[in-house]
């Protein structure tokens, strides 16, 4: 399982990724996979960047790798920039070949929750096919609670109380991916 946590991010050599005029500084990265998501023998990669002041949302930069046709070099290639793609991401991996996860959550306050959004490949795209949540209030009781499990692809899963649940919603493109577009079955 390839797997990068955001607390060894501090402890990369310096890095900057460059690929047809988009660059990412070394200082703005909170986290990065190098995986191959499309399953075409070339290394794509994945680029989280923190936002200037600081604050938690992260942006997500999809680089897809390409063999160069006349040299053969490989090179990336800048597919989308999601802005504000994820608050509070602490682990990307690949946990089976060409099936990526991206873990985000915030634990302190009175709210807490936790997100594993799962991405692949899909009809010449990364796209979001399913998505697991939870959530809940510190102070009040579990019945204020939320959960759920969703495969984005058959439009079912399971919701709070562990409940089957259908919904409409269709795999998202990582481009076009905001917290928004989580069903209200999971609140």
């Amino acid at each position: 399982m390839m797997r990068f946590c955001l607390a060894a991010a501090m402890m990369l050599a310096p890095f900057s990724v460059m690929a047809q005029g988009a660059k990412v500084p070394v200082k703005d990265v909170v986290a990065r996979l190098v995986v191959d998501f499309d399953q075409d023998g070339v290394n794509d990669l994945l680029v989280f960047t923190g936002e200037k002041d600081g604050g938690p949302f992260a942006t997500l930069h999809v680089f897809r790798g390409e063999k160069d046709a006349a040299s053969g070099k490989e090179q990336l290639r800048l597919l989308s920039r999601t802005a504000e793609f994820g608050y509070g991401v602490y682990e990307v991996a690949e946990p089976r070949k060409g099936i990526i996860t991206v873990e985000s959550g915030n634990a302190q306050g009175r709210y807490k929750w936790d997100q594993k959004l799962t991405l692949a490949w899909r009809s010449g795209r990364l796209v979001v096919l399913g998505i697991t949540y939870s959530s809940y209030d510190s102070v009040a009781d579990d019945a204020a609670a939320s959960a759920c499990d969703l495969n984005l692809s058959t439009g079912k899963g399971t919701g709070k109380r562990n409940r089957a649940v259908t919904f409409s919603l269709k795999p998202v493109p990582v481009a076009e991916w905001t917290d928004e577009k989580r069903p209200t079955v999971c609140e």
